[in-house]
């Protein structure tokens, strides 16, 4: 549990949470993380506990830590809507009611995805480079929360009409090649600032990426690129670039920033995979679209931490 996450975590409602686990007979013990990697640690202990779930209250970049400890074991991910974004909350399609999220969660299915891996770093949902890491970097913590994701699309439309962005040098699975970017998206799933989808036919269990290239070259550019993403038409564009792959490496000039699930993670030059099968999630009862084919695992009498 994040303490410092969004502003229901401030609220009474992890009571509510406990009260509802344990009626439907979770054994679940409360953790509170203190600093940043505390959530990872977390993880590798309730894997060395064989326990059977975590449950994240907190926002991506602490489901973000907690993936980096659950990697490759039988432990299950849940998250609960208690951050600001939510972006993995609402990519699942659950309630944003931390009450009835986690009774969806307690009573549904179980499913092994992918992740992906950027700079040796783990991601669930996506990895950027150029302007929305620079958004990332632009909107301090206190704007986040009060904003939302209205905060980061807000910056990374500001970011978009100064940054022409960066030439690249491309290897996609094996295959070399040079253009220039302005913004590179890589999709393990579908939703990017919780309202909008770029890698919109992203699969998080088919053993790849999907990585869009919007090259940005005027600032007229930018914002027709940005306009067809806010209406899903970005791949009408013959600008912009859309494709699938295992691995993309990336180094640039000038350099890109790089962000993970939400977070600054550096910059280039970049190596960004994909690892199958990498981890148990939650999902409530009906998987979304991006997790429709993943294979559906069994969950037992759970003895979670929280």
């Amino acid at each position: 549990m994040n303490p410092r996450a969004g502003l229901l975590a401030r609220s009474r409602a992890m009571q509510r949470v406990a009260a509802t686990l344990d009626e439907l007979g979770w054994d679940v013990e409360a953790r509170e993380t203190a600093a940043r990697g505390d959530a990872t640690a977390l993880a590798r202990e309730a894997v060395a506990r064989g326990l059977d779930a975590v449950l994240v209250a907190g926002g991506d970049g602490t489901v973000n830590e907690t993936i980096q400890g659950l990697v490759g074991s039988d432990v299950a991910l849940g998250a609960l809507p208690l951050g600001t974004m939510n972006v993995w909350v609402r990519e699942l399609g659950l309630s944003l009611d931390p009450v009835e999220a986690v009774r969806q969660l307690a009573t549904g299915e179980v499913r092994r995805i992918d992740l992906g891996r950027a700079n040796g770093r783990y991601f669930l949902l996506m990895a950027g480079l150029g302007l929305d890491a620079e958004a990332v970097l632009a909107v301090d913590g206190t704007h986040k929360r009060r904003f939302g994701p209205v905060a980061i699309i807000v910056a990374g439309l500001f970011v978009g009409l100064s940054k022409s962005g960066s030439r690249l040098r491309v290897r996609i699975d094996g295959h070399s090649s040079e253009r220039r970017a302005a913004l590179v998206t890589i999709g393990n799933t579908r939703l990017w600032a919780g309202t909008v989808q770029i890698t919109n036919r992203a699969s998080a269990s088919d053993g790849l990426l999907d990585v869009c290239f919007f090259p940005g070259r005027t600032w007229l550019a930018r914002v027709r690129h940005f306009a067809l993403v806010m209406i899903r038409r970005h791949e009408d564009d013959p600008e912009v670039t859309y494709l699938r792959a295992r691995e993309i490496q990336i180094s640039a000039r000038p350099t890109l920033p790089l962000q993970v699930d939400g977070e600054s993670h550096g910059t280039t030059p970049a190596r960004i995979g994909i690892v199958p099968g990498a981890l148990r999630v939650l999902v409530g009862h009906k998987a979304p679209p991006a997790l429709v084919d993943a294979p559906v695992e069994p969950l037992h009498l759970v003895r979670a931490t929280l």
